[in-house]
């Protein structure tokens, strides 16, 4: 259901409790610490298309009822006929993450659609551990956009928190109504948990993880400033850190301590993963050890697994341009795949 929509143009800026608990430090892990198209599990590749310098695209804005009757912000960019791609990204943040996904080329080609997770950037931010700690909820809202915005067999890309969102969807619908996944910063519950950070950087992420769930404001400000830092590898503007410091302080402490309160292991789903699958790895990420991608590759077929040596936790800001190739070839291929017949 749509509650509201507005229009505008933007630019934008350049087993058990112990395994979940393993894993969610693992996410929070992620969020606290160029070449060709990327490898199928068979080691073929495909052929790069040359990127159009970005430029502005006009965003409209639309509030949609997610599950539960949570308030969700909803952006779409480019022609509604085009093949959709829908964007989720990662905790914390907001659909202010994919701007360079959100314009052209991209957006000259595909329909591209991105919205602000439930308690976070300008969606609502509902009261209780339930509305954060159940994955149909999650799942839930993802339905809701697709079906609200109208779109047919979707791109799936999860960032980060995204990839849980899409296991979450996943496992409540299935995938016979998307064209193709993508999972980027994360496995999504997919693989099992990486080794352990080394024991100074463990200790700093607890303490970052400490000071995000404190009711001290100045707490909260604190960690997102240290925080954010550790979302790309690649030196960014300042102005992208400054932005992405103001984009966690609008997820309130009580809504991410419940983020992670919940089953986050999702490696039975493998088996029923019938669409494409894209895995994109920051080589310089921790967080997603390359060899887990290509083992998670290797149990889907014809998944496909790209590497960024250069890139960290966010290789779609890190190095748009090669992204944006890749995600449009693969978007093009799935778009034919789900055109043929069954």
């Amino acid at each position: 259901m749509i509650i509201s929509n507005r229009s505008t143009c933007t630019n934008g800026l350049p087993r058990a409790v112990a395994v979940r608990r393993v894993l969610a430090r693992m996410v929070c892990a992620a969020l606290v610490w160029a070449g060709p198209l990327g490898d199928t599990a068979d080691g073929s590749k495909s052929p790069i298309v040359a990127a159009a310098p970005a430029v502005s695209t006009p965003l409209r804005f639309q509030i949609v009822e997610g599950a539960g009757g949570v308030p969700l912000n909803v952006v779409t960019a480019g022609d509604p006929s085009k093949p959709p791609i829908l964007l989720v990204h990662g905790i914390g943040q907001s659909y202010v993450s994919w701007e360079n996904q959100l314009r052209a080329p991209v957006t000259d080609e595909f329909y591209v659609v991105a919205f602000d997770l439930r308690g976070h950037g300008n969606s609502g931010k509902p009261w209780g551990k339930a509305q954060y700690a159940e994955y149909r909820n999650y799942a839930g809202d993802v339905r809701a956009v697709i079906e609200s915005t109208g779109i047919r067999r979707p791109f799936l890309i999860g960032w980060s928190y995204g990839t849980l969102v899409v296991s979450d969807y996943l496992r409540v619908y299935g995938d016979s109504e998307l064209r193709g996944l993508a999972l980027v910063g994360a496995y999504g519950g997919l693989t099992p948990p990486p080794p352990a950070a080394p024991p100074a950087l463990a200790a700093q992420m607890a303490r970052t993880r400490e000071l995000q769930l404190s009711t001290n404001l100045e707490d909260n400000i604190a960690a997102a400033r240290g925080g954010v830092r550790f979302l790309t590898s690649k030196e960014m503007p300042q102005a992208y850190y400054e932005r992405a410091v103001q984009l966690a302080l609008m997820l309130p402490a009580y809504a991410r301590r419940h983020m992670f309160d919940r089953p986050i292991a999702n490696m039975d789903l493998i088996p029923n993963i019938q669409t494409p699958l894209w895995i994109v790895v920051g080589g310089k990420d921790g967080s997603t050890p390359e060899g887990q991608a290509r083992e998670l590759a290797r149990k889907v077929p014809g998944a496909r697994v790209s590497v960024y040596p250069d890139s960290g936790h966010s290789p779609f800001a890190e190095e748009p341009d090669r992204f944006n190739r890749e995600m449009m070839e693969l978007a093009r291929a799935t778009e034919h795949v789900a055109a043929s017949p069954p």
